[in-house]
């Protein structure tokens, strides 16, 4: 989106909905009409900007300005190809913008010279490419960066074996200061050894742009950087093309990470070289942003130092006790970021959605972000007089058994001291370039960042901070989770629920799958976007309490082993019945009789009945008198016991055969 007022936009405030009728930005103010009464209102800008960094009120309507990616450690090809993309579209667009249709505006460059903008002319593309890039450019602007280092079969054609010798070679005898060994000496005498060890065939050599190709990728992108003393390289090869000029505040911000020498002491122990990274404003160097870290940064903490930088502090310098009349903030137009892995992540690259633009600087290249660089340096040496410090002479951890005998700090007290530094010390410290700049200006902004900021926020108007729903989108986790009327939406093993349920399971629907943003550094809290409003409805995790603290959710979920882990053992009866239950639970069950079997039960206690029955009808006569008494007592019963067992014959059955089936 832009960070730029824009009229007729809408505000949706408590009170109503306005539109932005007029903006003044000599007297600093912005004339609002009410849509429903037509009643008119004036509100100064930095209550209106203050107002849209608290959340409560929310810009409407505001026409969405995508930021685009720039990666400065692409190579030269890609560049030129891309500078080759923007001129064709260039040309493209003034005729159909003069009423061509897109076949005739092709047609018509066809087989001409395109002029770039370093005044080099390159031949037009073909027809079919012309029209590539002209759906590229609607629907994949980024795409317009080719990425030519992703391309093609990037399998060697030399073995595994040939590779390693030729690097054994760079390293021994290329990649020294000062060697005699050109590229071109090292590919033929590599060639040579190669062969006589039976790494190449006899008719095989090895080509200096591979040898050339094998050191940029392995080793260094510059030939001559470890062949010159390593003292001068730096200076040698830093080439200065122009100086960065910014005109406004928030056009180009820098961000970056580094390590602060000192030791601070943590319920755990002891921790060396905690990470402080900060956001500054390249016009004023005004300081916008900054978070402290016990570990290397990650794109979770890049993130929270942006937060800070785009919406008011207020609040965080009253609980830090900082005395800073000044509070800098507001969405940048350029955000430089250096090339490491907290800076390259998905969410990173998501704030172009929010309509920042990013430039990703090549490692190692300090004079691609000039302005946060110098704040360091000044950083680092005024703050090392503080205990704990492992500075010395200008050479970072020198002094580390000194410092270990000193009365350290905790890690929030020396945020404590950065930030006083920041907006205590720094931002009224003149600076070299603002007073040499002033030479030349009749009206000088002044020559400090407070000056700066202050002037300008006072003659311009300042980009406001992005709208609260829109950051949490680029800046909060998404996952799509299912959505219960009993338990509410479960996200990393926590439970969340609240008073929009109801309104949630009429919308979507009971058991429906949702998206669910939630803060990875707040677990209280996550959240489901209104269906039809698409604003961020919050819910609760019901394992919290007022009194909870904001734990991250990896705390949250580190705590909760650590509770299991420290409980007390359970007594021995509870193992014993657990050991009864998985007993009975896993005991042998009783055959059952199958139907045959029980069939055939059937059939043999009715024959013996009617045996029985027969027996009675037609008794023995011709026996003794005792036995006959013996047999036909009526008060005994006839047990099967008083009947002889009979040996059972089996029927021999027929075989059957296929003509029967």
């Amino acid at each position: 989106m832009s960070g730029y007022p824009q009229r007729q936009e809408r505000i949706a405030t408590p009170d109503g909905d306005y539109h932005v009728d007029a903006i003044d930005p000599e007297k600093q103010r912005v004339h609002l009409i009410c849509l429903t009464t037509g009643d008119a209102k004036v509100v100064p800008l930095a209550t209106l900007r203050r107002n849209l960094s608290d959340g409560t009120w929310h810009r409407l309507n505001v026409r969405l300005v995508t930021g685009v990616v720039r990666d400065l450690t692409v190579s030269d090809s890609a560049r030129k190809r891309h500078a080759l993309n923007l001129a064709i579209l260039k040309q493209l667009q003034v005729r159909i913008n003069g009423g061509m249709g897109r076949a005739e505006a092709i047609r018509s460059l066809l087989g001409k010279e395109i002029e770039l903008d370093d005044g080099t002319t390159v031949r037009m593309i073909s027809e079919r490419s012309a029209y590539r890039l002209l759906t590229i450019a609607e629907n994949a602007p980024l795409a317009l960066f080719p990425a030519y280092a992703e391309r093609g079969n990037r399998t060697t054609r030399y073995s595994e074996e040939v590779v390693d010798f030729l690097l054994d070679l760079i390293d021994e005898h290329f990649a020294r200061v000062h060697s005699r060994i050109t590229m071109r000496n090292l590919a033929e005498l590599a060639s040579v050894q190669a062969r006589e060890r039976g790494l190449l065939k006899p008719s095989e050599n090895v080509s200096r742009a591979f040898v050339t190709k094998l050191y940029k990728e392995y080793r260094h992108a510059d030939l001559d950087h470890k062949r010159i003393d390593p003292r001068v390289a730096r200076s040698a090869k830093h080439v200065a093309m122009q100086r960065i000029h910014v005109d406004v505040p928030l056009q180009r911000t820098e961000q970056d990470g580094h390590v602060i020498p000192k030791l601070v002491k943590t319920p755990e122990g002891v921790l060396k070289n905690p990470v402080i990274l900060i956001c500054i404003d390249c016009a004023t160097s005004m300081p916008l942003g900054w978070y402290l870290t016990a570990t290397a940064a990650t794109e979770e903490d890049s993130l929270q130092c942006l937060e800070v930088s785009l919406f008011s502090k207020e609040e965080r310098f009253k609980a830090l006790s900082i005395d800073c009349a000044i509070d800098p903030y507001g969405l940048p137009g350029t955000l430089i970021l250096d090339n490491g892995p907290e800076n390259r992540g998905q969410r990173i690259l998501g704030l172009t959605e929010a309509g920042i633009s990013l430039t990703r600087a090549e490692a190692h290249s300090g004079h691609r972000k000039p302005f946060i660089e110098r704040l360091f340096r000044s950083l680092k040496s005024d703050l090392q007089v503080l205990p704990g410090s492992t500075r010395f002479k200008d050479e970072d951890g020198v002094r580390t058994e000194q410092a270990m005998e000193e009365d350290l700090m905790t890690l929030e007290e020396l945020e404590i001291w950065i930030v006083r530094w920041l907006y205590e010390r720094w931002i009224h410290k003149k600076l070299r370039r603002f007073v040499t700049a002033n030479y030349a200006i009749d009206k000088a902004p002044g020559v400090t960042p407070a000056e700066r900021w202050t002037h300008y926020s006072k003659n311009m108007v300042l980009p406001f901070p992005p709208d609260r729903d829109l950051w949490a989108r680029v800046r909060y986790m998404c996952e799509h989770r299912s959505l219960s009327p009993k338990t509410g939406v479960s996200v990393r093993g926590f439970n969340f629920r609240g008073e929009h349920m109801p309104t949630l399971i009429a919308q979507y629907g009971p058991d429906a799958n949702v998206p669910v943003y939630y803060n990875p550094s707040d677990y209280r809290f996550a959240y489901v976007p209104d269906k039809q409003t698409q604003a961020l409805l919050q819910l609760v995790n019901t394992e919290v309490r007022p009194e909870t603290p904001a734990f991250t959710f990896n705390e949250a979920t580190k705590r909760r082993k650590q509770v299991l882990l420290s409980s007390a053992k359970a007594p021995p009866q509870v193992e014993k019945f657990q050991s009864d239950l998985a007993k009975a639970a896993f005991a042998p069950k009783k055959r059952k009789a199958s139907h045959t079997e029980t069939q055939r039960e059937v059939r043999e206690a009715i024959k013996l009945s009617k045996s029985i029955e027969k027996s009675r009808k037609n008794p023995v006569t011709d026996a003794g008198e005792s036995e006959i008494d013996s047999l036909w007592i009526d008060d005994l019963p006839l047990t099967e016991d008083a009947i002889p067992t009979l040996q059972v014959s089996t029927k021999p059955t027929k075989p059957r055969t296929r003509g029967d089936e």
